[in-house]
């Protein structure tokens, strides 16, 4: 009978209500250190002054710190004018640069469509479903061809670091998302027919810090989105994704020199096209 007081007592007894969540905050710090030197003897006037700040960076997007530092070496005057500098601007989020390629074209059609010697005037790339792959059979007959390609390739930085985000918080530090968007013209010759050539790729990039020395950054990017390739023979909807290692050199934070080689890949159902992908040139960004 005790025991089942006890019981009772225990049901009726309102329930203990967890402590609310702590509420996560992002906490950076930022230190500006100034070294100025003093050189006696043979360097008492040998005066110089640092370009560029360095910068030390540790923690993560939520809970890190950053040291700022700048060596000079001025005159000793008693009225001398306090020294002090600004650090550099974030690097730029939009960038334009010119791109070269040469990928492998392979275009499949049926066989008994193809009359040699006869030019075709009706399609004969075809539209396909979105991200589906190509594919040849014994049904089918392909030609290949490698035309050199130039464009344009626009990319935007929607987030210079993204492992402030849990799904994301594994990759290295500094990790940036991007969104690009890539034209590329050229001339494709296939089935004794000679066509102008489009090809019209965007989606998402993601930049991953390899190393850093100085001014110099390399990363390796990896994009992939849906892409329109447009002929005179035809017309395709396809997947478009790459893989490569990009350097960056920066004069100052908004002019740099792009280096960038890709492996790119084009699938769509009857044309796959894969090669190198030479992104170079001056950062024009703004």
């Amino acid at each position: 009978m005790i025991a089942a007081s006890l019981v009772l007592a225990l049901l009726l007894q309102d329930a203990v209500e967890p402590p609310p969540p702590r509420r996560t905050r992002s906490v950076q710090s930022s230190v500006r250190i100034v070294i100025e030197e003093n050189p006696k003897g043979d360097y008492d006037h040998d005066y110089y002054e640092q370009d560029w700040p360095v910068r030390h960076k540790t923690g993560t997007p939520a809970l890190g710190s950053e040291i700022w530092y700048r060596t000079v070496c001025r005159p000793q005057e008693d009225d001398r004018e306090p020294l002090v500098f600004t650090v550099p601007d974030q690097p730029p989020r939009v960038t334009l640069s010119g791109v070269l390629s040469s990928p492998q074209f392979n275009v499949s059609v049926p066989k008994g469509t193809i009359v040699p010697g006869r030019q075709r005037s009706d399609p004969i790339i075809t539209k396909a479903g979105l991200f589906s792959g190509g594919s040849s059979d014994s049904t089918t007959t392909t030609e290949s061809d490698s035309p050199f390609l130039y464009g344009t390739d626009l990319d935007y930085v929607l987030a210079p670091d993204v492992t402030g985000w849990s799904p994301t918080s594994w990759l290295p530090g500094e990790t940036s998302f991007h969104l690009y968007g890539r034209a590329l013209f050229g001339t494709l010759e296939v089935f004794d027919t000679k066509a102008a050539l489009q090809l019209y790729s965007i989606g998402p990039r993601l930049g991953i810090p390899v190393a850093r020395w100085g001014v110099v950054e390399l990363d390796c990017t990896i994009s992939a989105g849906p892409a329109f390739l447009h002929t005179d023979i035809g017309d395709a909807v396809g997947f478009d994704g790459g893989i490569g290692l990009r350097v960056s050199t920066f004069f100052t934070r908004s002019f740099s020199l792009i280096a960038e080689i890709e492996a790119n890949l084009y699938a769509s159902e009857n044309v796959t096209a894969f090669g190198p992908v030479l992104n170079l040139g001056f950062n024009l960004s703004w």
